[in-house]
């Protein structure tokens, strides 16, 4: 593990960027015992692993090498949770094969409420294969506005700071930052998924990155300077 760490750290000047691409499932599909007339329902009588199947082929094959997510709006009149699933393929050979978690409908909750679930970065799998399942039985679940989006690859793109290093790395506790002689203005940290964790302004050759608050794992930090920006990958133990 720790040559690993090694291997994925090896410093590189590069420019991040995050671009997503999104889809437009349509799980109008039944079977099994599910029931769809423009509301989704998993009724008393219908197999424990009836749902509802993608209908949209367009949309193959999917991949979430950097993650992604998916939103949508619903409405409920009793609480009720969904979640979505992929396939390699449509049954017999689904393997390999993700959940997303549970995400909870409140009956609470204003009619066409967005709501949110995240797919972490998966660096080899495609599915070619889209369901989406009601775990609640017997009530109407209104879903409208489905999006799965895929975050799309790091892009990278050379740009030299003189005598940019960061050490230790991987880290516990802090990453130190340097420079030869040019001040960065800002740090920016992100985590594989493209979200911004940390941010500071040192206006210094020199800086400290709290590492305290972050989870065990892989980061980038994006150094900005006058003359231009270049980042390190960053590990935190």
């Amino acid at each position: 593990m720790k040559n690993f760490y090694f291997l994925i750290i090896t410093l590189l000047s590069i420019n991040i960027t995050m671009a997503q691409t999104t889809y437009s499932p349509v799980y109008d599909g039944t079977f099994d015992g599910t029931i769809y007339t423009q509301t989704f329902n998993f009724p008393t009588g219908a197999a424990g692993y009836a749902a509802f199947a993608n209908n949209n082929a367009n949309i193959y094959p999917l991949a979430f090498s950097n993650g992604g997510k998916i939103t949508f709006k619903a409405t409920v009149a009793a609480d009720a949770e969904v979640y979505f699933r992929f396939e390699a393929n449509p049954y017999p050979n689904v393997t390999p094969d993700y959940n997303t978690v549970n995400v909870q409908l409140l009956a609470s909750n204003p009619d066409n409420t967005p709501y949110e679930v995240t797919i972490p970065a998966n660096a080899t799998n495609t599915y070619n294969s889209a369901l989406l399942y009601v775990v609640t039985r017997d009530v109407d679940v209104t879903l409208s506005e489905i999006v799965i989006t895929s975050n799309a690859p790091l892009s990278t793109k050379n740009f030299e700071i003189a005598g940019l290093n960061v050490y230790p790395n991987p880290a516990q506790d802090s990453w130190t930052v340097k420079t030869q002689n040019i001040k960065m203005s800002t740090i920016q940290v992100f985590d594989i998924l493209g979200k911004q964790v940390l941010s500071l302004a040192p206006n210094a050759i020199e800086a400290n990155i709290d590492a305290s608050a972050l989870k065990s794992g892989l980061y980038f930090a994006k150094i900005n300077t006058a003359n231009g920006s270049s980042s390190l990958k960053l590990v935190r133990q």
